[in-house]
């Protein structure tokens, strides 16, 4: 044998389900001519059972099946390389790589109901009315501080709060409304 037949040669595991089968093929072979071939390696029980599931099929583990017209060499195999032979309804699943990053950004859109600028209007109207709910509550609650500095306190801190929820408004989410009725609150 030459070196140059010897390079041509693609030297293959091939698992089927009830059997292994170690053999050199030649590197241009299309798979489709290749798989009366293994078969008759793998038995005869499995030649008739091609019949019952719609035939045979050769993939990689983690891979989809290969391309019946395709070659060996085309399929990027190389010595040593294990293939299994799968009836086509069994086919082995493709591997699926999980990515944390990837599995979020794939979950978040997909769900329905995502942040949006509604929302945030939303947040920042409720957040509004709560803070002046607070501060109004606290400057006419009775017995608070006679001298009136908590109060003071108070309606310094919620017009702080007010004013910055209505450059917020303004800049931020640009919404014009809000701003205007956070900036007369002031």
């Amino acid at each position: 044998m030459t070196d140059s037949t010897a390079a041509e040669l693609c030297r293959l595991t091939v698992r089927a389900p009830n059997v292994s089968v170690d053999l050199a093929v030649p590197a241009d072979v299309p798979v489709t001519d290749l798989l009366p071939t293994l078969l008759r390696y793998v038995g005869e029980e499995a030649e008739e059972a091609g019949l019952d599931h719609a035939g045979w099929v050769l993939q990689r583990l983690g891979d989809a099946p290969l391309e019946e017209e395709t070659t060996l060499a085309r399929a990027g195999l190389a010595d040593g390389e294990v293939l299994y032979l799968r009836p086509h309804t069994e086919v082995l699943p493709e591997a699926r790589l999980d990515d944390l990053v990837d599995g979020i950004s794939e979950t978040v859109g997909r769900r329905m109901h995502t942040w949006s600028p509604k929302a945030a209007r939303g947040l920042l109207g409720g957040t509004a009315a709560a803070t002046v709910v607070v501060a109004l509550v606290l400057l006419f609650w009775p017995g608070v501080d006679g001298s009136g500095s908590l109060r003071v306190v108070c309606a310094a801190v919620a017009g702080l709060l007010a004013l910055a929820g209505a450059g917020s408004a303004s800049r931020a989410v640009g919404d014009r409304l809000t701003a205007t009725a956070l900036g007369l609150l002031v």
